[in-house]
């Protein structure tokens, strides 16, 4: 019944069963009957929209959030909790064609009850009066044609030719996205999404740029797969095996030597011996900057080389030229491991390597950053995000993704509850049982579902303007593909257009007019004025403020150092201060023979800012409070350090008293709690009523943590006390004292 008043669940369509079982947990005793604290009314509020729940490799299931809803509505609905189930239908986002569009592809009742338990309900969606009209254009899906594929050992394997499908539908995005910002879009109003990363996605971003337009590139990269990681791994490789003549080659020619293949064959062609012997008699400066950066990769750590060789060598600024800012991320994170590194084994260049070669460390970029580039990025990667212009590109893929579910869970109707599921790796469908073929068929019902969900919040990125488009491979496209849906649920409401690049079909049912297919969004239609109501130009009269903000350490005068001769002025005296409360609040959780060691290795850090008689003479001070048996309960087991602490004091009729601060150390028995502040004023003071007329405001921050830990800890018993650190004394302060202290303060 202690320390949770309100529990708040953001994306509860997203919450696993096992997180929803500690959620319920928690809160199992709100809804019991009066508790302990009998002012305080404890709430749940949980936001969540089953309809955007994506995320089942995560362990989401959107019907628990029905069921939970339903388990708290059972729950709390009584007069004396209340209940409310508010069902939000404005969109903030999206413009009046987009939302019209999205209840039109999932009106169907079949679609419709696989995004949501409602399965009664229509879908629909409201704009807001001032949203702009909005404009949704489907476009013929690019065909593959009838050349014939290259064939023979000598064929590249991973290459994508240019007369693919997906190669000519990024071309045609590139040239509709230039369009549009030669027109008056901004290029950070663009935002291409696709089902998964792949060739397609790879396709979109290399025809971005060379169309010339900025692209912020991939939303997630493997760090050691980023062709700029690869080249300093690479050169790297070559510093240490100067043998290594392929190393080197790739090296010359990545942006830090600038090599072309003329250069380089030149360089090679009829050598004797190494490619670096050659270098040396072809191109001297060159082979004189690889020897001087030879001996920093020997003498300095892998940190320090790459730092030397991207910094004052130039390196990133040439990256960053051929690659653009994209490289940014992937440099910054590479120099961020190399300094990890160090931290973790000796750092050697060729012990750094092997190691990135095996962390497989993934970059994660945040997309939400303003800045004006085109983003392309997966659906879900982009939850939570928007823009103006919405590109869906990846719209003809299987439901299930590219294989079906094997793992297929087995699940027993007359199942005791509790029971865990089986599992079965299926093999091939033919040899299917019952259980088994059921068991397929949900997995696949689910993956469905998912699917039409994930579809959902494609569309739902779109503010102003959503472009369907996709391709076909040599195999026709699923029937249940986002096109199909799309285009299906739109077909007798589409109007034909003629663009630069082909036919586009346009759907608009706002009943205020589409914008144009250009650049900006358009602006919405002017609204006819409203009457000015009378309540505009009455006085209103002033409002009291429901609560006042305090914090405890500053309920009076700053802390009295004048006369503190430990140290020159107050910048000293706070140094001194700050060490010995980092100290009594780290060592007490060190074993006690490891506290002398770790206390030196703190002081003799030159950001203490101390000299060495003031770090004996807090080292001195720490232990003389540690050692002392007087302590020893205020630094027993389940104590604690730095304790926060916030709540609200009632004042009567004046506005509550809201605290936040800090115990400096906690101690909570089966009784009694034990409340302490560190105080480092010197000379200390030797008696209570010497505390208060010098301090009273460390009397009135103690008064103030015990009012708001009483809320917590109603049937205890309540000590606190002042641990002067120069003297090594604990000054209990009584009761009394507390409470007068406390009165000053809500009675003001």
């Amino acid at each position: 019944d202690y320390g949770i008043d309100h529990v708040l669940i953001d994306e509860a369509q997203d919450t696993s069963p096992d997180q929803w079982e500690i959620i319920k947990r928690l809160v199992s005793e709100f809804a019991a009957g009066t508790g302990a604290r009998l002012f305080l009314k404890r709430t749940i509020f949980a936001v969540g929209d089953e309809k955007q729940s994506i995320f089942s490799f995560q362990g989401a299931a959107p019907h628990e959030f029905d069921n939970m809803r339903r388990q708290f509505e059972k729950a709390f609905d009584r007069p004396e909790l209340g209940w409310r189930h508010v069902q939000f239908d404005y969109s903030f986002r999206s413009g009046a064609s987009v939302l019209a569009a999205v209840d039109s592809v999932f009106r169907a009742p079949t679609i419709h009850a696989s995004i949501t338990s409602d399965v009664a309900g229509v879908l629909r969606h409201e704009s807001l009066p001032d949203a702009a009209p909005g404009r949704v254009e489907i476009w013929e899906l690019e065909k593959p044609d009838d050349a014939r594929e290259p064939e023979g050992w000598d064929a590249p394997f991973d290459s994508v030719p240019v007369s693919d499908p997906q190669v000519r539908l990024a071309q045609r995005i590139a040239r509709r996205t230039k369009a549009m910002i030669a027109d008056g879009a901004a290029a950070g109003d663009i935002l291409v999404l696709v089902r998964q990363r792949g060739p397609l996605f790879e396709a979109i971003i290399r025809a971005l740029k060379f169309a010339g337009v900025d692209v912020a590139g991939a939303d997630r990269l493997k760090l050691t797969e980023h062709i700029a990681v690869e080249d300093l791994m690479t050169f790297g490789d070559a510093l240490l095996l100067p043998q290594d003549d392929l190393a080197l080659a790739v090296a010359l020619k990545s942006p830090l030597f600038g090599f072309d293949d003329d250069a380089l064959y030149k360089l090679a062609w009829n050598r004797q011996g190494t490619l670096r012997t050659a270098l040396a008699g072809r191109h001297p400066d060159t082979a004189a900057q690889l020897d001087q950066l030879s001996a920093v990769a020997r003498h300095e750590t892998p940190f320090a080389f790459y730092a030397h060789l991207l910094g004052p060598q130039g390196g990133r600024a040439r990256i960053l030229a051929r690659l653009g800012t994209e490289a940014a991320d992937a440099l910054d994170e590479f120099l961020n491991l190399a300094l990890d590194y160090e931290n973790r084994a000796t750092p050697t260049l060729q012990g750094f390597l092997v190691w990135l070669r095996a962390t497989q460390t993934e970059i994660k970029r945040d997309m939400d950053i303003a800045r004006n580039e085109v983003r392309v990025m997966t659906v879900h990667g982009a939850k939570g995000l928007e823009a103006p212009i919405v590109f869906l590109a990846d719209t003809t893929t299987r439901p299930e993704g590219p294989r079906a579910p094997r793992l297929l869970v087995l699940s027993r109707p007359d199942a005791p509850p509790g029971e865990a599921p089986g599992l079965i790796w299926a093999g091939a469908k033919k040899n299917d049982g019952p259980a088994v073929s059921t068991a397929r068929a949900a997995a696949l019902t689910e993956a469905e579902n998912e699917y039409r969900r994930l579809l959902y919040v494609a569309m739902t990125r779109a503010a102003q303007h959503l472009i369907v488009c996709g391709f076909e491979g040599k195999q026709q496209r699923p029937e249940r593909c986002w096109y199909n849906l799309v285009r299906g649920a739109l077909q007798d409401e589409l109007v034909e257009e003629t663009g630069a690049d082909g036919g586009i079909l346009v759907f608009n049912k706002s009943g205020r007019g589409a914008v144009d297919g250009g650049g900006a969004p358009g602006a919405p239609s002017p609204q006819p004025a409203t009457p000015r109501p009378d309540w505009l130009t009455r006085s209103v009269a002033d409002e009291q403020p429901r609560s006042i903000a305090t914090t405890p350490s500053q309920t009076g005068e700053a802390p009295d150092d004048a006369g503190d001769s430990f140290a020159a002025g107050r910048n000293a005296a706070r140094a001194r201060g700050v060490a010995l409360h980092r100290l009594l609040q780290a060592l007490p959780e060190i074993p006690r023979a490891e506290r002398p060691a770790a206390a030196d290795r703190f002081l003799a850090r030159p950001a203490t800012g101390l000299d060495e008689a003031a770090r004996m003479q807090v080292r001195a001070q720490v232990f003389a409070i540690l050692d002392d048996p007087g302590f020893a309960a205020l630094f027993a087991e389940g104590s604690r350090a730095e304790v926060p602490v916030t709540g609200t004091i009632a004042r009567g009729q004046n506005p509550v008293l809201r605290v936040s601060g800090q115990v400096d150390r906690l101690c909570v028995t089966d009784r009694e709690v034990l409340i302490a502040d560190y105080k480092s004023n010197r000379p200390a003071p030797t008696t209570v009523a010497e505390a208060l007329a010098r301090h009273p405001a460390y009397i009135r921050q103690l008064a103030l943590y015990r009012a708001v830990l009483r809320l917590i800890f109603p049937q205890h018993a309540f000590r606190a006390a002042l641990i002067w650190t120069d003297s090594a004394e604990m000054m209990e302060i009584p009761a009394s004292a507390l409470d007068a202290q406390l009165a000053m303060l809500t009675s003001a």
